[in-house]
Parts: C-alpha cells; structure tokens; sequence
C-alpha cells in the first residue's frame, strides 16, 4: 500500500497519534484516543502498536524525551523544570530515562549536542532574520512518517487532489510543518506535513486530512540552495535566536512544528537556486 493511498486502519490510528501529540502535557486516556481513532479499546491497543511500533505509552514517553532533548540544546532552563514538565518527579529519574533512551546524560547530551551545533558564522547577529506572526489557518495536509527526503510523497498526494486549486481562482498558501529534529529523533520516526491553506468545510478524501493550524510567531530565515542544506540553515536560525535581540526583543523556543515555504518550485529551478523560508516558531521572554 503506498503513501498516496493508505488502509483506512492507519489513517484512523494516525487520528489518535496527532491527538496524544497535542496533548502531550496530560495523560489521554486509552479509551479518549481509542475513541479518536474509531475503535474499541480492545483492539485499538494492538493496532496502535502495529502501526507504530510502539505501545501507546512508549511512544508517549519517547515524545516527551524528545521535546526534553530540545529543551536541553536550545534553551538555558535548568533540567529539574525539563524533568517535570516531561513527567519525571525527580532529577535522578529523568536522568535515568534520558540516559536509556540517548546513551548519555542530560547534561552530557547538553554539552555535546550544543558543541555539535555550533553555527560557521563568526558573528551571529549578522544572520537577516525577521520576527512574523501567523493567525490560525485552516489546512488540508498529508502526513510523512520517515526521513524528510522522503516527504515528496506526501506532496504528490496533496497536489493529486488540490490541483484544481492551484490552476483556477486565488493560488493558496502552500507550505510543510516539520515536528521532529533529525539529530535527536530517529529519521524513520520524524513526522512531516505537507499542507495547504483552504477555506474551512472544504471536503477531502484520504490520505488528504483537513484542521485548524493554531496561529504562532515565528522567527523567520531564508535560505538558498539545496533543501539538503536545510540542517545548515536551521542551525543558522537557532544560533541567531540565542545570540540575542532580533528588533530589540529577546526570543526562547516555542513548542515545534517548524513551518518551511518553498518560493520557487523544485521541478523547474536548479538546487543551488532554490529559495527557502524557515519559520521558527519562538516566544517572547
């Protein structure tokens, strides 16, 4: 079965996945995401980890470790605040689950990952950044499960059914939402979007899903050339948001997904000529 026509089975587990990453912070009942997904608790279980690979609760720890990793590289929170908010009453626990999961310590992952990270630019508050806020937008999008490069599948069912939306009338917004860090989340288990902006009540048909896009601010980098260069220019964005003020205000992470814009279309323009947008999302400290 390919991506651009998944069993109805998946597309209804995915429904209960996208509900436990949105409420990440709060233990959602097996029976809350059974529901999501149109089955009974019974057997919703099983077929959770059979698309997955994991059991429910794993993979909700295993997303909580992550966000925790982030939280780790790229803001300066000490780690007993990051062990609670990703579920662990104590620093020694956490730091237990942190260990099993990456094969170091939270501090040891600290220091190491931030040493890896570093941008080539000697001066960071020379990367052009701009600071843009986003309202709620409703989307029609395709999800990709895997490596990023992989995510053009997910584009061509997205296009198969909007096509007619591109050809006639106003061109909509087109844009991808990324979720994961490649450096900290196994790339077979990074989750992509390709979306669309379309008028609420537009009807689709699967793999094509519609939903509410919650407004965010982001801060705002351009690249050009390859998108395989896109690790580079978000470790140039991120360098830049802690360096220091952009505009005067002073800027920490906010929860992902990181939202990219592609300006010209791939199919038509040489890699080293392709313009890019790379939107974090960030809040004011």
């Amino acid at each position: 079965m390919t991506e651009q026509d998944p069993p109805e089975w998946l597309t209804r587990i995915a429904r209960a996945q996208r509900l436990l990453e949105q409420r990440l912070d709060e233990d959602v009942s097996l029976d809350e995401l059974a529901a999501a997904a149109c089955y009974s608790s019974f057997h919703f279980h099983r077929l959770f980890r059979a698309a997955t690979g994991e059991t429910v609760r794993q993979q909700l720890r295993r997303l909580r470790l992550e966000r925790a990793a982030g939280q780790l590289v790229h803001t300066q929170d000490e780690i007993l605040p990051i062990a609670i908010a990703a579920g662990y009453g104590s620093h020694e626990a956490f730091t237990r689950a942190f260990q099993a999961h990456f094969d170091a310590s939270p501090s040891v992952f600290r220091t190491e990952q931030r040493e890896i990270r570093k941008a080539p630019l000697p001066t960071m508050s020379d990367v052009p950044v701009r600071i843009e806020t986003r309202p709620t937008e409703h989307i029609a999008f395709v999800r990709h499960v895997g490596p990023y490069i992989g995510a053009k599948d997910a584009w061509q069912s997205l296009m198969k059914w909007g096509w007619k939306k591109m050809l006639f009338g106003k061109k909509p917004e087109l844009y991808g939402l990324a979720y994961d860090d490649p450096q900290v989340t196994d790339e077979n288990q990074c989750r992509y979007e390709a979306c669309m902006v379309v008028k609420p009540g537009t009807k689709v048909k699967p793999p094509v899903e519609t939903r509410d896009q919650p407004g965010a601010t982001f801060a705002v980098y351009t690249h050009k050339g390859p998108y395989e260069e896109f690790q580079q220019a978000y470790a140039l964005l991120v360098g830049r948001i802690e360096s220091g003020p952009i505009d005067g205000q002073q800027y920490c992470f906010a929860d992902p997904p990181a939202l990219e814009i592609y300006v010209n279309d791939p199919r038509k323009t040489k890699p080293e000529d392709l313009i890019s947008e790379i939107w974090m999302p960030v809040k004011p400290v």
